[in-house]
């Protein structure tokens, strides 16, 4: 995109990932600020056969889906997406009232964007993460690791044109449960795409405390998978350290430390195995 004409002009599409939903009544939660006639909006519906989701809208479409998976659905959403800009959401979320002059906002200041991460309010007021303290071009891995899905916009013909999809093997409802976001951020930079942090927020999330997560079984699995898919034997080294540092950050007992570590060899031959079988 290159502009502001044609940022302003531009049409935001907000795809929206969902399972088992009959009715479009969940979407008043989701948009408390905003009429759902004046938006566009792309509803995956994961469901089963005879509990399908249908709309009356012309400007919300919808895709009832019969395979599970976050990524799974993720990935319809962007093939069958219109819009010029393209919003990720789920349908826990709150969007605030200016979301959608915030992104138009912020794709006229980084015209050069694919990609563009904001801030997650809290219902609480508590901070949902720790973020750069001003916008930045977030130009290495190492700052696009604790990115979250519904904080992303980006430029649909980039995205599509460089055929970037999440990885089907990570994600909710995917062997490993996390992980998906960073792969995708990671294949954007790969492409030699620019991902910018506008440090503004666009929607709001029940607070999740991170620290908890990270020494989960699921977690240490999904992490130790993409130490493998990064540094292939290089890995195990990476992995030894991540376990060292769930000790120092008292995260996980001493004692544990073997039993993780070995979490994360299953992660590592798991994945090894279901890439082998794609």
């Amino acid at each position: 995109m290159e502009g502001p004409s044609l940022v302003y002009n531009s049409k935001i599409e907000i795809l929206i990932s969902t399972m088992n939903k009959t009715s479009l009544s969940f979407l008043k939660s989701i948009f408390p600020h905003h009429g759902i006639e004046n938006l566009n909006i792309l509803i995956i519906n994961q469901t089963r056969i005879g509990k399908e989701l249908y709309s009356e809208f012309e400007n919300i479409r919808i895709i009832n889906s019969y395979e599970k998976g976050l990524s799974l659905s993720r990935n319809l959403a962007i093939q069958n997406s219109t819009g010029d800009i393209c919003l990720i959401a789920d349908d826990d979320i709150e969007y605030l009232p200016n979301f959608e002059s915030t992104v138009k906002n912020a794709f006229d200041k980084f015209n050069k964007a694919s990609v563009i991460r904001f801030r997650i309010d809290t219902f609480t007021g508590e901070t949902y993460k720790t973020y750069p303290k001003k916008s930045i071009r977030l130009f290495k891995t190492r700052n696009i690791k604790n990115s979250s899905s519904i904080e992303i916009a980006f430029n649909r013909k980039s995205i599509v044109t460089n055929a970037i999809m999440f990885d089907t093997l990570f994600g909710l409802g995917s062997y490993f449960q996390s992980g998906e976001e960073y792969l995708f951020l990671k294949d954007v930079l790969k492409k030699k795409l620019d991902i910018y942090f506008e440090n503004k927020s666009i929607v709001k999330h029940e607070f999740i405390r991170s620290t908890s997560n990270m020494a989960s079984e699921d977690f240490i699995k999904a992490q130790a998978a993409i130490y493998y898919k990064d540094y292939k034997l290089f890995s195990y080294i990476t992995l030894l350290k991540f376990v060292i540092f769930l000790v120092r950050k008292q995260m996980i007992p001493f004692g544990d430390s073997i039993k993780t570590f070995n979490t994360g060899l299953v992660g590592i031959t798991a994945y090894k195995r279901l890439k082998n079988a794609q």
